[in-house]
C-alpha cells in the first residue's frame, strides 16, 4: 500500500466508532448491542486451546484487528493473548476485574489501538496494545460521584463501550454512568438510584440507553440527561440493543425480554421466561440490515429465538442457568440462517442453528484439574474472533474453539447430536453437585459422610422445560436408614438443600425419596409456590452410598507453637441460580485463613480471618478485612463438619447476616478439602441491608422468608506465618464486664512484650466460648471488635464489645487471637 493511501486509509478508520479492523472491538461488538459478527464460521484447522489465569471470568474477552485476545481475571490482571493463546503481556490493578474493555480506532501515534478497561480499584485505565513488552499506561480515570445509598464500592464493573466522538461509556457500581473523552476528561455524568453494570447502546442520533439495579431502564440524550426511564419489577443487568426500526430490547430480573418504544420507553411486548435474565439480547439481521430476530438467554437454562413482533419462534434448553449473552455469526454459504454462540453453566460452549433451533455443536470447557472440575460455568459471554469463538468461565480460563471445530474432529469434548441434553417427558429430582452441576443419575457412590444433598426439580413436557415449584417441601423427603436433617427450598421452588445434623455412616447405603406435588407456576414476584394450584406429582428415589470409614482423626493441631491452618478461597454458591447473578466474582475473590484454635476428642474449633495474596500467591493477613468469626464442628475420620451460627458476610452494598453457615467435607492429610467440598449457608430475607424488602419480590426468598443457598470452595494447606506464635508478645491482663438486658458488657485483654505486631499489617480478636462444652458464644466477633494502640502504632489491646441481653454461658473461656495464632486462653468465670 502507497504511503498516500495509508495515510487515507488511516484517516477514515480514525473516523470510526470502534476499532474498524477488530473483529469483537467491545462486549456486544457494535454501538447498536446487535451481539453479531458478519464473520463467515469456517474452520481452518487449528486445535482449541486454554489461557489459566487465577480467579475466574465473568466478563467478554475483546479481539484485536491482530487476533490478539483481551480479558481481565477476578485475579486482578488485565492480559493479552496471541492467537494461539500464549500470553502477550498483562498489566496489575489493584482490584478484581468484572467487565469487558473496549477497542478504540486505531491511533497512528501510538501506533495501536488503545485499550480501555475498568478494574475493582475504581479507575479505568486506558493503554496502549503492544504486540510484546509492557503496554503504556495512557490515562487513569476515577469516579467523580460518590456510591448512591446503598452502595459502599465505586467499582468498575460495567463494561465500556466506545460511542459518539470516539468517547468512551461506562457505568460504576456506584451507580453513575460516564462519558469520557480519549484523553481521558470528564464528558458528562449521569447518575441513577443504583449501580449500572449494562453496556450502553446508542441510537443514530447520538442519544444512548443504559440498564440499572435501580430497576430502571434509561434513555439519555447526548449530553447525559435523562428523555424517559422505564420501569421494569427486577434489576436490569441486560444490556439493551436496539433494532434496525429503534425497538429497545432488554432483559431484566423480573424474567421478561421488553421491547420498549424509543421515544416514550413504552413497553411494545414483553415476553416471559422462567427465571430471571442475565443475558443480554442478541439481534438477527437480513442482507437489507433489517432485524428479523431476537435472540434472547435465560437462567432457566433456555435460549429463545424471538420475531420482531415477540413470538416464538424456537426455544433450546441447556439444561443449566445462562447468564452468558448470546453472539451471533455467519453460516457458511449455502446454510440458511445464522449461527448462535452461548456458554452454559453445565461448562458446554454451544453453538445452535438459528434456522431450526437445534444444536450444531457443542465444546465441553470442563477442566480436567479435580479443584475446578465443579467450577465449569460459563458465565461470560463469547466473542467471535475470525476463526474461532473466546469465552472466559468460572474456573478462570479463556477457552477458544475454531469455528467448526467439532464437526471436523474427533473430541470427546464435542457433542454433535442436534437434540437437548434432558429427555422430552420428564417428572423427577436431579442430585446437583456442589458446584451447581445437574446429575443425571439417581446414585452417588464414594458420598463424603459429611455431605449434604443438593436436589432439583426438573419437570418438561412436549421437549419444553416447565417453571415447575415442588409443593410442602418440608414433607417432600424421606431418608432411610433414618438421619436426622433439615430441608430448606429455594425461593423459587426448584431446589431443595436437605442438610444432615450430623455426620452419616461410613460405607452405609441411603435411599433418600423425595415425593410430592409440583405447580408449574414457581415462584416469581412474590407470588410464592403454596398459591399455585398443583399441576403434576413427581417420585424419585436417589441412592447415596458413603465412603468406607477412613483414618481416625483429622491432621488439625492446636500446639504450642503453630497450630493447623487452611486457607479458604473462591467461594462458589451457584444454587440458587440469582446469586451468581449478583455477586459472582465477589464469592470467588474471597480468601481466607481458618486456624485451629482448639482439639478435644473428634471436636474441633477453628477461627477465620480475611487474607490477601502476594504475586507468589501466599496468603497474609489482611487487617482491612471484614471476616473475624469462629467456626466449631466434629469429625467423622476423615469428614468434617464446621459451622457457625453468625457469620457476617461483606457485599459491596453492606453486611449480610448469616444465621447459619457450614463446611461440609472431606479434609485430607495435605490440609485441603478433596473435591465436592460443601458449603451451605440460610439468612433471614429481612435482615439484608438495603434489599430485605425487595428480595421477597425477587423469587430469591422462600415462604419463610429464608434465603438458602449452597456451593462449594477451593484450600489448600495454609504456608505463611500467621498460624505462629509471634515472637515477643504475651498475654496480659484480660477482664471481663457482663453485659445485662440494658447495658452492654465487653471483654478487654492487653498484650505484653516487646514484640507486640504493628496494627497496620496485622489483626486481634477475642473469642468467647463455653468453658464446659466448648461452643462459640454467637458474637458478631469482627464488628464488635476494636483494637487500642500504642505511641508506635502497635497492637496494644484488644475489646470485643458485648451488646445488651447477650446471654453469656456459666463457665466462659477467652481466647486471645493475634492473627491467626491463639496466645493462650482464661476462663473468665
Amino acid at each position: 500500500m502507497r504511503l498516500g493511501r495509508l495515510s487515507l486509509f488511516l484517516s477514515v478508520l480514525s473516523t470510526l466508532p470502534v476499532s474498524g479492523l477488530s473483529p469483537w472491538p467491545e462486549m456486544r461488538h457494535d454501538e447498536r448491542n446487535t451481539g453479531a459478527s458478519p464473520i463467515v464460521a469456517r474452520y481452518h484447522g487449528d486445535r482449541p486451546w486454554a489461557f489459566k489465569t487465577g480467579r475466574g471470568i465473568f466478563s467478554t474477552p475483546v479481539i484485536g484487528a491482530d487476533g490478539t485476545a483481551y480479558v481481565g481475571s477476578g485475579d486482578t490482571w488485565f492480559y493479552a493473548l496471541a492467537p494461539n493463546g500464549t500470553l502477550r503481556w498483562k498489566l496489575k490493578t489493584a482490584g478484581i476485574i468484572d467487565a469487558a474493555g473496549a477497542l478504540s480506532p486505531y491511533d497512528p501515534r501510538l501506533g495501536s489501538a488503545p485499550l480501555t478497561f475498568g478494574s475493582g480499584d475504581e479507575r479505568l485505565y486506558h493503554v496502549t496494545t503492544p504486540r510484546s513488552g509492557a503496554p503504556r499506561i495512557l490515562w487513569r480515570f476515577r469516579p467523580t460521584v460518590p456510591p448512591v445509598k446503598g452502595q459502599r464500592v465505586n467499582w468498575w464493573e460495567g463494561n465500556v463501550a466506545v460511542g459518539p466522538g470516539g468517547n468512551l461509556y461506562a457505568g460504576n457500581t456506584g451507580g453513575t454512568a460516564y462519558a469520557i473523552s480519549p484523553a481521558g476528561r470528564q464528558v458528562w455524568r449521569f447518575t441513577a438510584g443504583n449501580s449500572i453494570w449494562t453496556t450502553p447502546a446508542f441510537a443514530a442520533d447520538g442519544t444512548s440507553f443504559w440498564g440499572s439495579l435501580d430497576l430502571d431502564v434509561y434513555h439519555l440524550d447526548q449530553h447525559g440527561h435523562p428523555l424517559w426511564h422505564a420501569f421494569t419489577p427486577g434489576y436490569v443487568v441486560s444490556s439493551p440493543a436496539i433494532g434496525s426500526d429503534g425497538t429497545v430490547y432488554v432483559g431484566s430480573f423480573d424474567s421478561k425480554l421488553y421491547a420498549l418504544d424509543p421515544r416514550t420507553g413504552m413497553p411494545r411486548w414483553t415476553f416471559a421466561t422462567s427465571d430471571h435474565m442475565y443475558a443480554s439480547p442478541a439481534l438477527e439481521s437480513d442482507a437489507r440490515g433489517h432485524t428479523t430476530g431476537i435472540d434472547i438467554a435465560s437462567t432457566d437454562g433456555s435460549v429463545y429465538a424471538l420475531t420482531p413482533s415477540g413470538r416464538l419462534r424456537w426455544r433450546y434448553d441447556t439444561g443449566d442457568p445462562i447468564r452468558s449473552s448470546p453472539a451471533l455469526g455467519a453460516a457458511p454459504p449455502g446454510e440458511r440462517g445464522k449461527i448462535l454462540y452461548v456458554g452454559s453453566s453445565n461448562g458446554k460452549l454451544y453453538a445452535l442453528d438459528t434456522a431450526t433451533g437445534r444444536r450444531r455443536w457443542s465444546f465441553d470447557t470442563t477442566p480436567a484439574d479435580p479443584a475446578l472440575r465443579d467450577r465449569n460455568d460459563l458465565n461470560g459471554s463469547p466473542a467471535l474472533g475470525r476463526t474461532g469463538v473466546y469465552i472466559g468461565g468460572e474456573h478462570g480460563y479463556i477457552d477458544y474453539v475454531p469455528y467448526d471445530y467439532c464437526l471436523h474432529r474427533r473430541d470427546p469434548r464435542c457433542a454433535t447430536d442436534p437434540g437437548q441434553d434432558l429427555g422430552n417427558a420428564v417428572a423427577r429430582v436431579f442430585p446437583v453437585s456442589a458446584g451447581g452441576s445437574t446429575l443425571d443419575t439417581r446414585t452417588l457412590s464414594d458420598v463424603s459422610p459429611a455431605a449434604m444433598f443438593n436436589l432439583r426439580l426438573v419437570v418438561r413436557r412436549h421437549g419444553a422445560t416447565v417453571n415447575a415449584a415442588m409443593l410442602d417441601p418440608a414433607r417432600l423427603v424421606r431418608i432411610s436408614p433414618a438421619v436426622a436433617f433439615t430441608v430448606q427450598e429455594s425461593g423459587d421452588g426448584h431446589f431443595l438443600f436437605v442438610v444432615p445434623r450430623a455426620p452419616l455412616r461410613a460405607g452405609t447405603t441411603y435411599r433418600i425419596r423425595v415425593a410430592g406435588s409440583y405447580t408449574d407456576n414457581g415462584v416469581h414476584m412474590g407470588n410464592f409456590n403454596a398459591a399455585g394450584p398443583p399441576a403434576g406429582r413427581f417420585d424419585t428415589t436417589i441412592v447415596a452410598r458413603t465412603a468406607t470409614a477412613g483414618r481416625s482423626g483429622l491432621p488439625l493441631q492446636a500446639g504450642p507453637d503453630r497450630v493447623s491452618a487452611i486457607t479458604i478461597s473462591r467461594l462458589a454458591v451457584p444454587m440458587p441460580a440469582f446469586l451468581p447473578s449478583v455477586n459472582q466474582i465477589g464469592f470467588d475473590s474471597y480468601d481466607w485463613i481458618a486456624s485451629t484454635i482448639a482439639r478435644s476428642g473428634s471436636h474441633v474449633l477453628m477461627w477465620v480471618i480475611g487474607a490477601v495474596a502476594d504475586a507468589r500467591g501466599v496468603e497474609h493477613v489482611d487487617p482491612h478485612s471484614a471476616f473475624g468469626f469462629p467456626l466449631a464442628g466434629r469429625d467423622a475420620g476423615h469428614a468434617l463438619i464446621l459451622s457457625s451460627a453468625n457469620v457476617p458476610l461483606e457485599f459491596s452494598f453492606g453486611v449480610v447476616p448469616l444465621r447459619r453457615f457450614e463446611l461440609r467435607g472431606d479434609l485430607g492429610s495435605d490440609l485441603s478439602f478433596r473435591p465436592g467440598v460443601s458449603l451451605y449457608a440460610e439468612t433471614v430475607c429481612a435482615s439484608v441491608p438495603n434489599y430485605g424488602r425487595e428480595l421477597r419480590f425477587t423469587g430469591i426468598c422462600n415462604p419463610s422468608g429464608v434465603l438458602a443457598a449452597s456451593g462449594t470452595l477451593l484450600s489448600k494447606a495454609y504456608s505463611g506465618s500467621a498460624n505462629r506464635r509471634p515472637a515477643g508478645v504475651r498475654i496480659g491482663s484480660v477482664t471481663l464486664r457482663s453485659p445485662s438486658a440494658g447495658t452492654a458488657g465487653s471483654v478487654t485483654a492487653t498484650l505484653g512484650g516487646t514484640g507486640r505486631p504493628s496494627a497496620a499489617g496485622h489483626v486481634a480478636a477475642v473469642l468467647l466460648t463455653d468453658a464446659v462444652g466448648g461452643a462459640p458464644v454467637d458474637l458478631d466477633y469482627r464488628g464488635q471488635t476494636s483494637v487500642s494502640t500504642d505511641g508506635r502504632g502497635r497492637i496494644a489491646g484488644v475489646r470485643l464489645i458485648l451488646p445488651r441481653g447477650t446471654q453469656l454461658p456459666a463457665r466462659l473461656r477467652a481466647y486471645v487471637i493475634v492473627d491467626a495464632f491463639p496466645l493462650g486462653s482464661r476462663v473468665l468465670r
